[in-house]
């Protein structure tokens, strides 16, 4: 792994944590970066995690301290320059100077380019940009630039912005747990809901040694759980999904480190946190749904497979998820990014290793289509539109508390459904009563003007960048969201950049039956969102329905429809459905989206 060294002002260090991710992303050790001197006793031993966390009080020449801490910084800054094989300058603009260096930057970069000259050394000279002619230093860095010393970096797009690697590169091994967690035999976790209704028996046993050995039949507490892989889980986030599934199983943990599967932890599952007209409190992850999603699925079955196909679902996610599905022009059936999830499993060495393990084929996990429990039509209940139904509504849209989710979430249990499929559903008619008329008001954000707003100009915006040759599809799966917005916001278009920044401030849109002129107007549909869940109708209700004396004997619980048993249920979603989506949606701000001439 390629050592980079990043330079440039300290005041400029939200800056430095945003280009040191955008390394770190493709590939590159970042061993140092600038940062203020502070009162935190080891500020880089403990970087910011996101831009404008606190680094306690900076100092000044003034404090006591002052010197010391500089010294120990040049210290370690320049032992770091002599292990770096990549330098690079990040001379952004500053104080209305375009390609600001200072002269700590200067010397640094004199340093590197020296050290080339005269010691031997072959490390890669990076600039952000050619300083301002202004600056003392421009001819001279005008000079290495002209000798091939020091290069402008290009920022690379699609397979060429990650580190190649030589085919006879050792490979590295998936990471381990870095802890022995408090781990459980399986024999002694509390079962899963028993189904009253049509139960699913366990897959028959290989005779095999399980997956991950000692691992295979162990449970861990994922709210203390500290393995690498579970790293980007917030402490809110492993409470809620430990009430999907109490007993972590340990052997997910390893295809959960697959790279592939980790990038999902900067997808957006909305993909409408980037602007005033949302106010989330958390931000809710494709890596924590799928989670979810696998858990539930583990929770009522047991099954190896149906759990894999549900933590893959949502594997060939891009950044901005659904909104490349309005670019694809698929808003009302928000499948067309799905096409690649069985490519990406087989592509996925460490996914591929863990599958042979156990016994199990790619093409077993990659459609989750094929599992009701996993995935059904609307308006039926499945694992995927449980998760975020649970998951948005008390993250992102306060439907409603983590309690509320226990008391459905314990309710429910696997029955049959009207074509004798598997279903999850409910037993008490009155919380699937609640379950389903709380969650209306939540459906009705996913297709709301906002919402298609957003959603289409984003995907309008993505275009618009893969159109211009800024970005292109390989991009939308190596970069991040946040970093694919900040290079919209900086690479030099200034219609895109400036109906961006019109975007983000946005508080209102545009809708109505006409389209609004000299503004971003769309006309789109969105695909409708909602619930109506089996439920355990009463014995006696069963009783009246049936049609013969013998059937009313012997009369079992039958699962049917909450819309059947409850008229106001059933009048709140028929409400719910006649809605009329509005014909136009848009932003005060004009933006016409580039076309692939453009």
């Amino acid at each position: 792994m390629k050592k980079l060294v990043i330079s440039g002002s300290s005041k400029l260090h939200e800056r430095a944590l945003y280009w040191r991710g955008y390394f770190e992303g493709r590939g590159y050790d970042v061993i140092d970066w600038p940062c203020p001197i502070s009162t935190e006793e080891e500020t880089l031993d403990e970087p910011q995690t996101e831009p404008g966390l606190s680094l306690g009080r900076w100092l000044s020449p003034s404090d006591s301290d002052y010197a010391t801490r500089m010294t120990k910084i040049y210290k370690r800054f320049y032992k770091n320059l002599d292990q770096a094989d990549t330098f690079f300058l990040m001379n952004e603009d500053k104080d209305g100077i375009e390609g600001y260096i200072g002269a700590s930057a200067i010397a640094e970069l004199t340093y590197v380019v020296t050290g080339n000259l005269n010691r031997g050394k072959k490390v890669e000279i990076n600039i952000l940009k050619l300083p301002a002619k202004s600056q003392n230093c421009y001819d001279e860095v005008k000079f290495w630039l002209d000798q091939d010393w020091i290069k402008i970096y290009q920022r690379p797009t699609g397979r060429k912005a990650t580190i190649p690697v030589p085919d006879d590169a050792p490979k590295p091994e998936p990471t381990e747990p870095t802890e022995e967690p408090e781990l459980v035999p399986l024999e002694q976790v509390t079962a899963a809901p028993t189904p009253v209704i049509a139960p699913i028996s366990a897959p028959e046993s290989t005779g095999k040694r399980g997956l991950f050995g000692r691992h295979a039949d162990k449970t861990l507490d994922i709210t203390t759980c500290k393995d690498k892989s579970l790293k980007s889980l917030t402490p809110e986030a492993r409470e809620y999904l430990k009430v999907l599934c109490p007993e972590f199983p340990a052997w997910l943990l390893k295809y959960i480190a697959a790279p592939e599967f980790q990038r999902l932890s900067g997808v957006s599952m909305v993909s409408m946190d980037y602007s005033a007209l949302y106010n989330f409190s958390h931000f809710s992850s494709v890596f924590q749904h799928s989670i979810g999603v696998a858990l539930i699925i583990w929770n009522f079955t047991r099954d190896k497979k149906q759990t894999l196909a549900g933590l893959f679902h949502d594997i060939a996610s891009p950044a901005f998820k659904h909104s490349i599905d309005y670019m694809n022009g698929d808003s009302e059936t928000q499948e067309s990014i799905e096409k690649d999830t069985g490519k990406i499993i087989r592509e996925s060495k460490v996914i591929t290793r863990q599958l042979k393990k156990d016994n199990i084929l790619p093409s077993e996990v990659s459609d989750y289509h094929i599992y009701p429990i996993a995935d059904n039509d609307v308006p039926n209940l499945a694992a995927d539109r449980l998760e975020y139904t649970f998951s948005n509504g008390y993250f992102l849209y306060d439907t409603w508390t983590l309690d509320q989710i226990k008391t459905f979430y314990a309710d429910l249990t696997i029955l049959k459904n009207e074509n004798d499929l598997d279903e999850i559903g409910f037993q008490t008619p009155s919380i699937a009563a609640d379950f389903v008329t709380n969650n209306l008001t939540l459906s009705a954000n996913y297709h709301g003007d906002k919402a298609r707003a957003t959603l289409q100009f984003l995907g309008d915006m993505m275009q618009s960048m893969i159109n211009s040759g800024y970005l292109n599809m390989d991009d939308l799966y190596v970069m991040s969201e946040r970093e694919i917005i900040d290079w919209i916001l900086s690479c030099g278009d200034k219609p895109m950049s400036d109906a961006f920044r019109n975007f983000q401030r946005s508080t209102t849109v545009y809708s109505g039956a006409t389209a609004k002129k000299n503004c971003y107007c769309i006309s789109v549909k969105s695909k409708v969102r909602y619930i109506t869940p089996l439920v355990l109708a009463p014995t006696d209700e069963t009783v009246k329905s049936a049609k013969d004396q013998k059937a009313e004997d012997s009369a079992e619980p039958k699962a049917v429809r909450i819309t059947s048993l409850d008229k106001k249920v059933k009048s709140a979603v028929d409400k719910y459905l006649d809605d009329k989506q509005s014909k136009y949606v848009g932003f005060d701000f004009d933006f016409k989206p580039y076309t692939a001439e453009a």
